[in-house]
């Protein structure tokens, strides 16, 4: 890791900060936790009461506060910024969380959980071939049929050159369909691209407007369409078939 790259982990809070509207985790706003509820709801409704569900890459704690909303799963989260895991522990005290890197605390925990979900990491991995080992260690931390849920900016939206330069430690930036070239080299099966569901009205009439202005735009480059438009670009896998799995 270099010099500067530590430097941005150990102050990412306040990176954070500069982007978002607050960085405690429990002022989620309704809008917020419905777009959560809509986008990822689907694919945990079906896990077994008491799965342990891992937020990879947890920053301060607002995807773990959604976990802990909902019953049916043990939430858990790994970060690598003490400044931001230090906001994740102190709105939620009782949810379990550790600070180190993310792979190694993957590869020493494999087989262990029903669901990985990983939003805003994979593009802040160092290399290709790292990014490729985060990916299979995620394959191999899941329990057969497990589910990945991964969310990334998308190169494909017209703003996606600032989503890639608006952080220094970002590395990468993929389009849908790289996502998922590099979910089905990890070994991952029935890999997709998740739609977005907006939580609001509003961002659901701003996102089709975004959607038909991006069809036109590719249209008039004799691009072939892509799979989504939106800022970022959701995709699932699984980790192994999911019919007569125990999760």
């Amino acid at each position: 890791m270099s010099r500067l790259h530590h430097l941005l982990l150990e102050r990412y809070c306040d990176h954070y900060a500069r982007l978002n509207s607050t960085v405690d985790p429990r002022l989620l706003s309704w809008s917020h936790r419905r777009q959560m509820d809509r986008t990822f709801g689907p694919y945990l409704a079906g896990l077994p009461a008491g799965s342990r569900v891992l937020d990879l890459g947890c920053g301060s704690g607002h995807l773990l506060y959604w976990f802990s909303l909902r019953p049916e799963v043990v939430p858990v989260g790994v970060d690598v910024s003490p400044s931001q895991l230090a906001v994740a522990r102190r709105a939620l005290p009782a949810v379990e969380t550790h600070c180190e890197d993310g792979l190694a605390f993957l590869l020493r925990h494999r087989g262990e959980f029903s669901a990985i979900l990983c939003t805003d990491v994979l593009e802040h991995v160092a290399g290709e071939d790292d990014c490729l080992r985060w990916v299979e260690a995620v394959r191999d931390a899941l329990r057969p049929g497990g589910i990945f849920l991964c969310r990334t900016p998308n190169a494909a939206n017209l703003l996606g050159g600032y989503s890639r330069y608006l952080d220094l430690t970002h590395m990468r930036s993929f389009t849908p369909n790289s996502l998922l070239q590099l979910l089905e080299a990890a070994g991952l099966a029935e890999c997709a691209i998740v739609p977005y569901r907006a939580g609001h009205p509003l961002g659901t009439l701003r996102m089709g407007l975004g959607n038909l202005l991006h069809r036109l735009f590719f249209s008039l480059c004799g691009h072939q369409p892509a799979a989504a438009y939106t800022s970022n670009v959701y995709a699932i896998g699984y980790a192994g078939a999911r019919e007569g799995t125990d999760r």
